[in-house]
């Protein structure tokens, strides 16, 4: 992301919400703030017909997988989320949020949380404008902790709000990974365990070398480096999958689940016949701390 600017990215995720939420069926994951947190023009967008049409099948024509692992992932991230929940953790690390709605969109789980959205200032200057603008209000255990990821890590940013380092906590990072260097994303990882507790847990997607070869659509994943690059977020790593434990290992982590893309697309898009749509290639990985 360009200095002092809010990421455009998070706003083509939001888009994506919103979009699905209100053309695509079934829903996999319901947002109805998507759209409105996209910003204005972009609420116009997500409510008409035609727009969607135009967009999905003429200008990112041939997007739809990347679309529907936009999709999947939060839906994953969440499922395991409202699982951690029941297990007793009360603490919800959201790290690059951008345009996230959690703590609108699921009362029910924002309710028993402490919920902490980690962002770049720029991002969250726009996000909070936008929701003092539609009059959304928050609930009293949302917190944003401003964080500049090229100066400081996740725990340091921590430190400055109530987050508690002596209770387990749930943390996500979503479609952040793709655009930092491994170097940089085991730095990250070894913040989260500098000051998350023994049985906190985290959900990341990560691009996999092999996952990308099994899909075989090399046109649609150099397509997808075109458009981040031309936002100024280009894809930095891909992860061989022996390659990616060793490094949350090193990192303190264990590996709980590593859904494949293929995985992905039979557990959120199976088509009535039996059929799976396919996905791009990227896993989701569920992580706990050791314990």
């Amino acid at each position: 992301m360009k200095k002092n600017r809010h990421s455009r990215t998070a706003i083509i995720v939001a888009v994506v919400r919103a979009l699905h939420t209100g053309f695509e069926r079934p829903i996999v994951f319901d947002d109805p703030h998507a759209g409105e947190l996209a910003g204005p023009l972009w609420r116009i967008v997500a409510k008409s017909r035609i727009c969607y049409w135009i967009g999905t099948k003429i200008i990112y024509k041939g997007m739809d997988p990347i679309r529907r692992q936009i999709i999947a992932r939060a839906r994953y991230a969440e499922d395991k989320l409202e699982a951690a929940a029941t297990s007793g953790i009360r603490q919800y690390v959201i790290i690059g949020a951008g345009f996230d709605s959690f703590a609108l969109r699921r009362k029910d789980l924002a309710e028993k949380l402490s919920v902490f959205e980690l962002d770049h200032p720029a991002s969250q200057q726009v996000k909070k404008t936008r929701l003092e603008r539609l009059r959304l209000t928050l609930p009293g255990n949302h917190e944003f902790v401003a964080v500049d990821f090229e100066k400081q890590d996740v725990c340091e940013a921590l430190t400055r709000s109530s987050y508690n380092p002596g209770l387990p906590a749930f943390f996500s990072w979503l479609g952040t990974v793709h655009y930092l260097t491994p170097q940089a994303v085991l730095k990250t990882l070894n913040a989260i365990e500098a000051c998350a507790d023994q049985g906190s847990e985290l959900v990341l997607d990560y691009a996999g070398v092999k996952g990308l070869a099994a899909v075989g659509d090399e046109k649609m994943v150099k397509k997808l480096k075109r458009f981040t690059d031309r936002r100024g977020e280009p894809i930095l790593s891909m992860f061989e999958p022996e390659q990616f434990r060793q490094m949350i290992s090193q990192a303190g982590f264990n590996l709980i689940e590593n859904l494949s893309p293929e995985e992905q697309s039979s557990r959120y898009f199976s088509l009535p016949d039996g059929t799976n749509l396919p996905m791009p290639g990227s896993y989701f990985a569920h992580l706990r701390l050791n314990g």
